[in-house]
Order: C-alpha cells, then sequence, then structure tokens
C-alpha cells in the first residue's frame, strides 16, 4: 500500500527530531514507522494523530504482521520505532513488553530442512516458462531467489538492465531489508545464477522490474502469492514448499560449494554432521564451516551479527 505523502501519522512522523539519536537511528526509526502506518491503513484504522494510537493499534497490526510470517526480530525492530515516535508526541501507553503483543524470544533453531525440492522448484518454472507472461514473470522471480539468494521483495524489484555491471557485478539494492544493500561478485555467481538474471532480462525487456505493468506492488504480489498457491501448491502454510524454500536451497547449494560438505540441517544428528565434514576436510571442517556461514551472512543480506539467521537456514554449529 503506497501511503499519500500527506497522510498525517506520516507526515508527523518526519516532522519529529529524536533527541541524541544519530542520524542512522532516526532513518531507522521513520522506516520502521512507515511500515506500522503501512499496515494499520491497511487494516482500515484512519487514526490521525499519534497520541491516539493505542495498544489495540498495535495489537492488530502486530497480527497482520504475524499472518504475513515476519520474524519476530523484525517485528521488535519496527516496534521499536513507533515506540520512539509515540512518546516523542506524548504517548507513553504503548506497552513496553512485546510479550504483551504475542511476540517471544526468537524461535530455537530445529535443525529442520526447509528448503523446497528441486522437484517442486523446477516443475513449476518450466511449467511458467511455458505459460503468459504473468507466468513468466514470477518464473524469473522464482528463479532468482532460487540461484542467486534473492528475498521475494528483491526479486520482483530485480532489473538485469540496471543492477548487473558491464563486469558482471550484480548490485541488489532495491528491496532489501533494512535497506542493507550488497553486490554479488561475478565468481559468486553460478551458470544458473546467470540464467536467471538472462531470463529475468528476457522477460523485463524494457521494463522496470518483474512487476507487471498497471499493477501495484502489492497487487502483483498478493496476485503471484495467489498463482502459485492455487496451481503449484507453493504457499507459507508448507515451508518448504513456500518461496522462502527458495532462499533455504540456494543457501544449502552454496554452502557445499564453499565447504566440499553439506550443513548440518541436512543430518538427522550432530554427530552425523562432523563425521560427514571430517570424512571431506578433516580437521578443518570447522574452520571452513565458519567461513560458508560469515559469507552467506553477506551474500544473502544479513548484517554480520545475524548467526541465528543463518542458523535457521543451516542448522546449528553446536546442536
Amino acid at each position: 500500500m503506497k501511503l499519500k505523502s500527506n497522510d498525517p501519522l506520516l507526515r508527523a512522523s518526519h516532522e519529529v527530531r529524536f533527541g541524541g539519536g544519530s542520524t542512522k537511528t532516526r532513518v531507522n526509526h521513520l522506516r520502521e514507522v512507515k511500515k506500522f502506518v503501512e499496515e494499520l491503513r491497511k487494516q482500515g484504522y484512519g487514526v490521525k494523530h499519534w497520541k491516539n494510537i493505542t495498544n489495540k493499534h498495535v495489537g492488530v497490526v502486530v497480527d497482520a504482521w504475524k499472518d504475513r510470517g515476519l520474524a519476530n526480530a523484525t517485528m521488535k525492530e519496527y516496534l521499536s520505532g513507533v515506540r520512539a515516535v509515540a512518546e516523542r508526541w506524548g504517548n507513553d501507553r504503548i506497552s513496553p513488553k512485546n510479550s504483551d503483543f504475542g511476540i517471544g524470544k526468537r524461535t530455537q533453531v530445529t535443525n529442520k530442512d526447509l528448503s523446497m525440492s528441486p522437484e517442486k522448484y523446477e516443475f513449476a518454472v518450466s511449467d511458467m516458462k511455458n505459460g503468459n507472461d504473468e507466468l513468466n514473470r514470477i518464473a524469473a522471480e522464482m528463479m532468482l531467489m532460487r540461484e542467486l539468494g534473492l528475498r521475494h521483495e528483491e526479486s520482483r524489484k530485480f532489473n538485469p538492465n540496471r543492477d548487473v555491471l558491464s563486469d558482471e557485478r550484480t548490485h541488489v539494492g532495491v528491496g532489501t531489508k533494512a535497506g542493507r544493500e550488497r553486490w554479488l561478485q561475478p565468481d559468486a555467481i553460478t551458470d544458473k545464477g546467470r540464467e536467471a538474471i538472462e531470463y529475468a532480462r528476457s522477460v523485463i525487456g524494457d521494463g522496470r522490474g518483474l512487476i507487471k505493468p498497471g499493477l501495484t506492488e502489492n497487487q502483483w504480489k498478493d496476485k503471484t502469492y495467489r498463482i502459485v498457491r492455487e496451481r503449484y501448491g507453493i504457499s507459507k502454510k508448507e515451508s518448504n514448499n513456500s518461496f522462502h524454500g527458495l532462499r533455504h536451497a540456494f543457501a544449502h547449494e552454496r554452502y557445499e560449494r564453499y565447504t566440499g560438505f553439506a550443513c548440518r540441517c541436512l543430518f538427522g544428528s550432530r554427530e552425523k554432521f562432523v563425521e560427514n565434514a571430517r570424512s571431506v576436510a578433516g580437521d578443518n571442517w570447522e574452520r571452513l564451516d565458519h567461513d560458508a556461514r560469515e559469507l552467506l551472512k553477506s551474500e544473502m543480506g544479513h548484517g554480520p551479527d545475524r548467526n541465528d539467521v543463518i542458523e535457521n537456514y543451516l542448522g546449528s554449529r553446536t546442536s
């Protein structure tokens, strides 16, 4: 949902001067608040002043975020900005406890394989390539997610004509999480990755991205989810067969490419994982595991401190 520039809550957010906060903090808070206001409007609430925002409003927005699968850490980040803005407008009624809105601690790593199966991916993409323009666009998005590790938002906003340089360095800067842009170096892109880029280029043509012309981003996103759910059984209800399962598959493949052995979540126990890793790399397996995780954090657009996120893709190093 695109907010109007004169939306009173968003305008008030711009006017707030955060005492003592760095420029980066102020920018982050504004981004977080924009997500809150967008969702609040989408849920039909026309509240105009921050002093009138209540726990009820926050709860409605958080419930919508949960339905969309946002991580606990992401929702906590957004609410930190909401509280900061509300307090600067004299509203101290929003609960400081995330648990009051049903936001728990970060989920414990399950060491479960959540990657989309090659069979599911290859069938869907092959079928879509033989379909109409809409299906071609979705196929391109899926290929970019699977072969370059892009998030869904990043994939639908990706434009090879803009983002791939003549030396084959690839820039991921539109639709990124927390505005964290990144570069994919040529040696990090496989032949299948180049194929995904070229297919996206052929689908886009002279256009600006993979979002179908004439539709808003949200309209296209909703249509995409509906098509893949109804036609291919790809949905959030089946974690292995969700769009995000493509990122898991990318992480698994990239990890093995870097280390020479499969990641932890593909084994029933840590003992079996270590046994296999040692058989391939000897005593050097731990260093290779560590370095691969660091590289993947960068390639997939996560901060250097987000070991917990990479563990959700690869499995835990210690259990």
